[in-house]
């Protein structure tokens, strides 16, 4: 899968990151927390880029206790 944070800062060459959440439409403070990987980008931002998130079914996860 393409870099969401690399797709985002190339399309912002030149603009700033209030125009950019305008357009996509999100808070600037959300958009700067995704440049900064604080949050992972959420269906309106990867919609923006042409992405979408797929999920792999195949994997399976282990919880272990502590102790």
């Amino acid at each position: 899968m393409a870099d969401p944070i690399k797709m985002l800062k190339a399309r912002m060459t030149g603009r700033s990151l209030r125009s950019v959440a305008r357009e996509i439409p999100c808070s600037a403070a959300y958009l700067s927390d995704i440049m900064l990987g604080k949050r992972t980008p959420g269906p309106r931002v990867l919609d923006y880029l042409g992405l979408k998130r797929e999920v792999d079914k195949s994997v399976t996860y282990r919880y272990r206790r502590r102790g």
